[in-house]
């Protein structure tokens, strides 16, 4: 039933022929990966159908754990979470199967109780130790990184495994099209896709990396997926989100 909901939604997306209107349905997607970018595709976009401006989710006894009730009335935002049961094969063998059972967690706006610690993101907003700390991300992923003075009206490119940015942008600005570039650089080296489909890729990546890590993001123009099917928009989301999470994995590592 959950999956046939997503199935719906993305249907929704690759249905509709308003490029303007597409490009919104898949940016508010990509709003709620930046805040939930540790969940699967899957359970991402299920928290934003059900709940489109949850901002921090658990389930009854982590909240009861952090000193939070859920509200009375409360409606559940169903997810799809692992589980392992045991089975005797033909051959009397014991094998593990994994299944996916729908389980309930809840949005932090519909819990009450004690104040929440802030989650310092060491980086959240600060634009020079991100930039600092992406260039170290760079290093360890082998990419190399020179800042130079490009035309106005090129802000930076990847070519054969080392990433030029415009000298004379701001931080801001450096930081969304290094975000892009990496994520060029980690996905289409030897890609297959149509550079329109890798523009897709690397801009989600970027504007949902920004997101998370509290930036000014770039404007979202053309961010729309011409003429994909609800698979192929599927596969882009998961591509987005398997690389978001290595970048933003990668960085609080540092």
């Amino acid at each position: 039933m959950l999956l046939q909901e997503v199935e719906q939604a993305l249907k929704q997306l690759a249905s509709e022929t308003e490029e303007a209107k597409k490009s919104d349905l898949f940016k508010n997607y990509l709003e709620i990966m930046s805040n939930f970018w540790d969940y699967s595709p899957y359970n991402q976009l299920l928290i934003y159908l059900q709940m489109p401006n949850a901002s921090r989710v658990a389930g009854f006894y982590k909240w009861k754990q952090l000193g939070r009730n859920i509200t009375k009335g409360s409606k559940a935002i169903r997810i799809l979470a692992p589980a392992k049961s045991k089975k005797i094969k033909d051959d009397k063998k014991e094998e593990t199967v994994t299944y996916f059972r729908p389980v309930s967690i809840f949005d932090i706006s519909q819990t009450e109780g004690k104040p929440l610690p802030d989650v310092d993101i060491e980086v959240k907003g600060e634009t020079d130790s991100l930039l600092q700390k992406l260039l170290e991300f760079c290093q360890k992923q082998g990419f190399k990184v020179r800042f130079e003075d490009l035309r106005d009206d090129l802000h930076g490119f990847a070519l054969n495994g080392t990433i030029t940015i415009n000298s004379d942008k701001s931080n801001n600005t450096q930081i969304n099209t290094l975000l892009h570039e990496i994520a060029h650089a980690l996905l289409h080296k030897n890609s297959s896709l149509s550079k329109e489909q890798k523009e897709i890729q690397a801009e989600a990546i970027a504007y949902v990396a920004a997101r998370h890590f509290g930036l000014e993001t770039k404007s979202f123009n053309y961010l729309a997926l011409y003429d994909a099917n609800e698979k192929k928009i599927m596969d882009n989301l998961k591509v987005i989100a398997e690389c978001m999470k290595t970048i933003i994995l990668g960085i609080s590592q540092l």
